[in-house]
């Protein structure tokens, strides 16, 4: 039962959650409304692929708050220079995965902690955002882009869509390939995979500059859902991206985890945020329950990870 309740836990959570507030809010069941709330985990999901990447090889992304407002401002302003929008949008995902790449070889070449520096760049593309908008939102979206953001086919949100794809690609990747091999070994233990012949720098590197690449294409479908882009757009995002992957069972010391288990966490981030929504619970009260989450799905790791130990030390 003990190792049940560890493998499933995440799935056990969003039902115990869906349970309480399909109780608590009779209309939370309701068809509109769980679209609404895959609709609203889209952006949230696709973030969740880049950071799971990050977090599994022992790394962290704090700027793809950031790069949600960038990408839009910036996608907004090629387009309204008159730059086709696909062109605008191929120059938009190029430019956001050019600053990941950045940010990795700075977090390799000068050896310093990931938190560190990705919590500069979040500064760093944040005030770019502000600067490329002058503070202001970037109207006049085209009709195509708006479509990914707020478009169905078949009765299903683009968004939606769109989110399962990259997560569906990003878990095979992970699970079948080397690259994601390699991943897992980096973040188990990177001298190891060293010596094992594993190009550690490089693929640290292209990590971050996937987790860009996935974070742009989340700023596209974000900026079409508001039809503008916002340079405050995303903002606080990378706490939610955080406590999606970390409950979704990805350990914050790396090496272990599922492309599910975090798009799970994603999904049960969204059921919350819209279940104390529709129970009429203040935005501020969120943030603390939210946040409460996280430390306890870090609390349940670091025990976890404890237990595993003592096991292996008592063998």
């Amino acid at each position: 039962m003990k190792q049940i309740l560890k493998k499933f836990s995440t799935l056990i959570i969003l039902v115990v959650l869906v349970v309480i507030f399909s109780v608590a809010a009779p209309n939370f069941l309701r068809v509109n409304n769980l679209l609404n709330v895959l609709r609203q985990v889209a952006v949230i999901g696709i973030l969740t692929a880049g950071m799971t990447y990050v977090i599994i090889s022992g790394g962290m992304d704090l700027t793809v708050g950031a790069y949600l407002g960038l990408s839009g401002v910036a996608l907004a302003q090629l387009i309204s220079a008159g730059v086709p929008v696909p062109a605008a949008v191929i120059l938009t995902i190029v430019l956001m995965t050019v600053i990941g790449i950045v940010t990795g070889a700075l977090i390799v070449g000068l050896n310093v902690s990931a938190i560190v520096i990705t919590l500069g760049m979040m500064t760093v593309v944040r005030g770019l955002a502000y600067i490329f908008s002058g503070g202001l939102p970037v109207y006049d979206i085209p009709d195509l882009i708006v479509f990914l953001g707020q478009g169905y086919v078949a009765g299903i949100p683009v968004p939606v869509i769109i989110m399962v794809i990259i997560v569906v690609i990003a878990g095979l990747i992970l699970k079948y390939s080397y690259f994601g091999r390699y991943v897992y070994a980096i973040g188990g233990n990177v001298e190891a995979a060293k010596l094992a012949g594993v190009s550690v720098n490089k693929i640290t590197i292209s990590l971050y500059g996937i987790s860009a690449f996935l974070a742009s294409i989340a700023g596209i479908v974000l900026t079409g859902r508001i039809s503008s882009g916002a340079p405050a757009s995303g903002t606080g995002t990378e706490m939610d991206v955080v406590t999606a992957v970390v409950i979704g069972g990805i350990s914050v010391n790396g090496g272990k985890g599922s492309m599910l288990g975090a798009f799970l966490g994603a999904v049960i981030i969204g059921v919350l945020s819209n279940g104390l929504t529709i129970m009429n619970i203040g935005e501020y009260y969120q943030q603390v329950v939210k946040g409460l989450v996280l430390i306890l799905a870090v609390a349940f790791d670091v025990l976890a990870n404890k237990e595993k130990v003592k096991k292996v030390k008592e063998a």
